[in-house]
């Protein structure tokens, strides 16, 4: 007789929750954080840039994809609803508000609603601004549920080959690059060097293994010399996330059109020797590098530096 109750109580209980987000609700969450609040959900997906509008290969491409608002799925497979959200922001006669979008440091028309334990957390393919995303859609390959992208390329040569498809995928609750391999390397060694732009604020090398870091610092804070520090469990999650994005894919050279930004290189040695090299020439390679500079800088914050001859 409980274990009927119980059993009772559970199915009352299920069919009590709230498995799905309204519009309304989804606008809620997003307006909630102060960045987000001016954002509306997006109901025109037939333009971008004004130079580009008439292009017929554009408006092909929007037809094709059919994009919506609100797509709905489980990114993050807990079992529960997750949201990609297409929004736009709202047409301004405000010159001060115009220029906070073009100087803002990420795009903000895309946004993932994901569920956890605390309820709902924004995630944002527009951070740092890596992809310069015209609108999203949640496709199913797999097996998974995945973020498919619509952007702009980088670097535009050729009015009718101006657009790039990524795919994005949520692991470990963050957003990063979808990648198909497993396989794990034995990362020996990452130096990380940082070249200063037209005005130089960061001039560095730093070299990390298991049991050490070395700075070599030309231009960084106070810093100038050579420095050592230990860095055992900071070097284990860097060599973790490396291999999470699979950094033998990636590409050896990234770059946006900015003549006077800083560039960053990345040496991985891994396997007994074998060597990987990324340069990076305005660090906004992939949201997987965007995840290793920053805490690149936690590291350089928050050694405990010690000055060599």
């Amino acid at each position: 007789m409980k274990f009927i109750i119980l059993l009772i109580g559970i199915v009352l209980l299920k069919s009590c929750e709230k498995k799905n987000l309204n519009k309304k609700e989804v606008l809620e969450i997003i307006h909630s954080h102060e960045e987000y609040k001016d954002l509306e959900l997006k109901t025109d997906f037939s333009y971008g840039y004004d130079f580009i509008d008439s292009i017929k290969s554009f408006r092909e491409i929007l037809n094709k994809e059919n994009f919506k608002s609100i797509y709905e799925a489980d990114l993050n497979n807990d079992g529960k609803i997750d949201y990609l959200v297409n929004l736009s922001y709202p047409e301004s006669k405000n010159e001060n508000h115009i220029v906070k979008i073009l100087i803002d440091t990420d795009y903000k028309n895309t946004l993932l609603i994901i569920s956890s334990t605390k309820g709902y957390e924004i995630l944002n393919p527009g951070n740092g601004k890596v992809y310069d995303i015209i609108s999203a859609k949640i496709i199913r390959r797999e097996n998974q549920n995945l973020i498919k992208l619509l952007s702009f390329k980088k670097h535009i040569e050729n009015r009718n080959d101006l657009l790039q498809y990524d795919t994005l995928m949520i692991k470990n609750n963050e957003l990063t690059e979808f990648t198909k391999s497993t396989k794990k390397y034995n990362i020996e060694k990452i130096v990380f060097t940082q070249n200063g732009g037209y005005l130089p604020e960061k001039i560095y090398d730093l070299t990390l293994k298991n049991d050490s870091a070395i700075l070599q610092s030309y231009f960084y804070n106070n810093f100038r010399g050579k420095y050592v520090g230990i860095n055992k469990s900071s070097f284990k999650n860097l060599s973790e996330n490396f291999n999470n994005i699979d950094f033998t894919d990636l590409k050896n050279h990234y770059s946006i059109e900015c003549t006077h930004c800083s560039s960053v290189e990345t040496l991985i040695i891994f396997d007994n020797g074998k060597e990987k090299k990324i340069h990076d020439h305005g660090e906004k390679g992939t949201l997987g590098l965007l995840k290793f500079y920053k805490n690149i800088d936690t590291i350089l914050t928050k050694q405990k530096w010690e000055k060599i001859n």
